[in-house]
C-alpha cells in the first residue's frame, strides 16, 4: 500500500510540474463575402505519466495594428485594434482529456460579420504578403490531474505571432 501510494503521489507531482502551458499551433483567417472566418487551434502537451482533464480555457487575442508603432502589449493601442475573448467550461467530468504521454487539440472559431470589426481586420494586414499578427494574453487554463478531486489553475504568457 506505501509503495503504490508514493508512486501515485511522484506520478501526480511530476504531472503538475511538467504540464507545460498549451500552445498556438494555428491561427488562420479567411476572407468571406460578410468578413472574415478566424480559426485559432491550440495545443494542450502533456507529458506527465497521469492524464490531464481541462475543464476550462480563456484566452483574449487581439489582431495587431502595425500602422500603429506603439508595443504590440500597450493597452491605449490594444484599445483600438480587433479583440476578441475566447474560453470553454467545462465541469471536471466531461472535459476534454489530454492522456498521459499525449496531446489534445481543440479549435475555436469567429465568424467576424460586422463591418467595423472586419474592416479593423483588413486595416491590419500586412500589405507586403496579407499576414496578419496576433497578440494572445490572459490566457488562464483550470485542469484536473487524472480524476483526483484537486482543482489546478495555470496562466499562458503573452504571446506575439505573424499567421
Amino acid at each position: 500500500m506505501y509503495a503504490a501510494s508514493s508512486a501515485k503521489f511522484v506520478d501526480y507531482s511530476d504531472a503538475l510540474l511538467r504540464f507545460p502551458p498549451p500552445r498556438l499551433e494555428t491561427a488562420t483567417f479567411t476572407r468571406n463575402p460578410g468578413g472574415w472566418n478566424i480559426t485559432l487551434r491550440w495545443t494542450f502537451d502533456n507529458p506527465g505519466r497521469l492524464p490531464m482533464r481541462l475543464v476550462s480555457f480563456q484566452f483574449e487575442f487581439w489582431v495587431d495594428n502595425r500602422s500603429d508603432s506603439r508595443e504590440p502589449l500597450d493597452g491605449a493601442k490594444l484599445g483600438t485594434e480587433y479583440t476578441r475573448i475566447l474560453s470553454f467550461y467545462l465541469d471536471r467530468y466531461t472535459g476534454p482529456v489530454v492522456p498521459a504521454g499525449g496531446s489534445k487539440s481543440l479549435d475555436w472559431w469567429v465568424d467576424e460579420t460586422d463591418p467595423g470589426n472586419a474592416g479593423k481586420i483588413t486595416s491590419a494586414m500586412d500589405p507586403t504578403d496579407g499576414s496578419v499578427y496576433i497578440v494572445v494574453a490572459d490566457g488562464v487554463l483550470v485542469f484536473y490531474v487524472a480524476e483526483i478531486n484537486e482543482r489546478h489553475q495555470g496562466f499562458m504568457p503573452p504571446l506575439y505571432r505573424r499567421t
